[in-house]
């Protein structure tokens, strides 16, 4: 087996800014990345954006391509790269982001292992219920999560996989809305018929 290291000795883990906090009308826009836009393993929009006064905080949390968003409410630990077009963006409070400090890790390995089954036993313990009764898990927890870091091939390798199979299930999943189109229209045009 792969050795295993805390996460946090492979890169620095910092939370998402919570936006109210800097929230202001005559701000920078600036796209925000949430939960709702982790659902690939690359991030390459954000749905949100707001105003937010500039601050050596703000331009502290700015992403780069690379970097590893990852849901530590709600989804915990479901987690996309940043691609080159959200470099600069801003995580929310929900999330955290991997910024790795080695050439030791391939970002996109992290969220395909922080996706995989591979972890859910091992958080069964560390989650915590929120006062909304979301999942969660704190910052401290996951820059102690215990990564299983086989070598860097090994990494791209693993990735690829992961990422070919993503591709297959979004082509399967385009190939059954055409199907429930087609069924769709068919059952229209039997009414109008009818009719």
């Amino acid at each position: 087996m792969a050795p295993l290291t805390p996460l946090g000795k492979l890169g620095q883990i910092t939370q998402g800014v919570t936006l109210s906090r800097h929230a202001s009308k005559k701000g920078s826009t600036y796209r925000v990345i949430a939960s709702k836009d982790l659902e690939n393993l690359y991030v390459k929009e954000a749905q949100e954006t707001v105003q937010l006064v500039t601050s050596e905080q703000i331009e502290k949390c700015q992403l780069r391509e690379g970097d590893v968003v990852i849901v530590i409410r709600g989804a915990v630990l479901k987690a996309s790269v940043v691609t080159a077009a959200m470099k600069g963006s801003l995580s929310n409070q929900n999330t955290v982001f991997f910024r790795p400090n080695s050439e030791n890790i391939e970002p996109l390995y992290l969220a395909v292992l922080l996706r995989s089954s591979y972890f859910k036993p091992l958080l069964a313990s560390e989650l915590q219920r929120s006062s909304t009764t979301l999942a969660a898990i704190s910052v401290s927890k996951v820059r102690t999560l215990e990564i299983p870091l086989p070598n860097l091939n090994t990494q791209k390798e693993i990735a690829e996989l992961f990422l070919d199979a993503a591709e297959f299930r979004q082509v399967m999943l385009s190939k059954i809305d055409a199907r429930q189109n087609i069924v769709e229209f068919s059952l229209l045009q039997a009414l109008e018929t009818k009719i």
